[in-house]
């Protein structure tokens, strides 16, 4: 039940936990590795205290002083330590004062030992000292380590309270400076929650520092462009298509209508009509290849059957194809021969289709139309130049648009939809190529792509 609050919590209660947790962990850790150093410095010091006064002791004791009270006239009675010296059977032979404290005197001698009786913490020294009179006698120091277990737990109270005042601390600055920081990504969401689409001007305003939101948000602002600039694009594209089947469609309605009316006993007007409808009905049908064509290029679903061939065949075919079906004009080619190139034979036989078409549309008769391909490092540059009524030069980057036309009321007359040149950068994006236009209004036009299609 607690990992779901957690989970569903904002962003700012997950950060502040994890902070406050991960703060609490590293408090612990620090106070356990001070309250151990600690510990470990007043066993040393307390090892060090009973090594100097057993070294006293024993000094002492060799000017047999062994039962004077002298002998434990260094020792402070705040300092918890207590010593006696006993024979080797037992017999108490002098002591510093009361002793309740009973620890088995034995080996290893000379070194300071510890030991925690009834929840009472002690440190002791046992000596083995030969001698005259007694033949061995024993010495015992018991230092009693409550004063500074006392201090330890002083201290253990104190760091508790300072973290617990820390943790709550961070706690509450940690809430709100997260909140704080995190307030850009409200204001992404509010922002995000006014866009739509029919509302796509929103921009997410971020002030302040280049870091990851100011990015994030000028990431979002880019995505919204590209959007926006999308469903543009979409709306002009179903606006033009509409317009565009609009009038194929009229003219089918008009001549069915005709059929209607009189065409069933007029034979004339019965072949005028049905030849009216096939051929509206096959500009229909070519219309929908290319808006398929197009729909499958943004979906990147358009299918590309790669083959080896030679690329000035190709030209050469392309080139005997035109001047069977155009004698209107003066149809010429010359390529690089013997350039191997691997690609869908039929996409690009399309696109040198779709320059010449355009070629044949806009150039006077007898004019001249040039097809020819040549390798350029490694690429192969595909060219169609004609002497036709040219481009103007503002119109140059709008022709790839779809259903753009130059002359809109020459368009109609020469027929085309004006998706050719879009269908040919559909087809030379494919092959991480490019397009380029050369044109001078009444001089002509040179339109080249250039494809990566060498076969190495």
């Amino acid at each position: 039940m607690n990992l779901n609050i957690i989970k569903n919590a904002k962003i700012s209660v997950k950060l502040t936990v994890i902070f406050a947790f991960m703060l609490s962990v590293m408090l612990a850790v620090s106070n356990a590795c001070v309250l151990h150093g600690v510990r470990h410095y007043m066993y040393t010091q307390a090892s060090k205290r009973l090594e100097d006064i057993n070294q006293i002791i024993l000094k002492r004791m060799k000017l047999n002083e062994k039962s004077s009270s002298r002998l434990f006239s260094d020792i402070m009675p705040n300092e918890n330590i207590f010593i006696k010296i006993m024979d080797k059977n037992g017999k108490l032979i002098n002591t510093s004062g009361r002793f309740d404290y009973h620890f088995r005197i034995s080996g290893p001698y000379g070194e300071a030992r510890y030991v925690e009786k009834r929840e009472k913490h002690f440190a002791y020294l046992n000596t083995k000292v030969p001698d005259r009179n007694y033949g061995i006698l024993y010495v015992q120091i018991i230092k009693d380590m409550d004063n500074e277990y006392n201090f330890l737990k002083i201290l253990l109270f104190f760091m508790a309270v300072a973290d617990l005042a820390g943790i709550a601390l961070s706690i509450l600055l940690g809430y709100i400076i997260s909140k704080k920081m995190l307030r850009p990504i409200d204001n992404i969401t509010k922002t995000a929650d006014e866009i739509s689409i029919n509302n796509l001007k929103e921009r997410i305003n971020m002030q302040g520092p280049n870091d990851e939101l100011k990015r994030l948000a000028n990431t979002l602002n880019n995505m919204i462009d590209r959007l926006q600039i999308s469903f543009k694009r979409q709306t002009q594209f179903v606006s033009d298509a509409s317009h565009e089947l609009r009038t194929p469609i009229a003219v089918i309605q008009g001549y069915a209508n005709l059929l209607d009316r009189w065409g069933k006993n007029d034979k004339k007007a019965l072949d005028k009509s049905i030849e009216a409808i096939k051929s509206e009905s096959h500009n229909m049908g070519d219309l929908v290849e290319k808006l398929l064509f197009l729909a499958r290029s943004d979906n990147r679903s358009q299918k590309v059957e790669k083959d080896v061939f030679y690329i000035d065949k190709l030209v050469d075919e392309v080139a005997g194809e035109t001047r069977i079906i155009d004698k209107k004009h003066i149809i010429s080619n010359h390529s690089s021969k013997n350039i191997q190139v691997i690609a869908d034979y039929k996409l690009v036989k399309q696109l040198i289709r779709i320059f010449i078409d355009n070629s044949i549309k806009f150039t006077p008769e007898r004019g001249k139309i040039d097809i020819s391909s040549v390798k350029f490092g490694e690429y192969v540059n595909i060219s169609v130049t004609d002497t036709g009524v040219g481009i103007p030069e503002d119109e140059i980057p709008k022709i790839f648009d779809r259903f753009y036309c130059v002359d809109k009321s020459r368009s109609k007359d020469i027929g085309g939809s004006g998706l050719g040149l879009s269908i040919a950068v559909q087809i030379v994006n494919i092959y991480n190529g490019t397009i380029s236009v050369e044109s001078k209004v009444g001089k002509g036009t040179r339109v080249t792509a250039s494809l990566d299609i060498i076969w190495n």
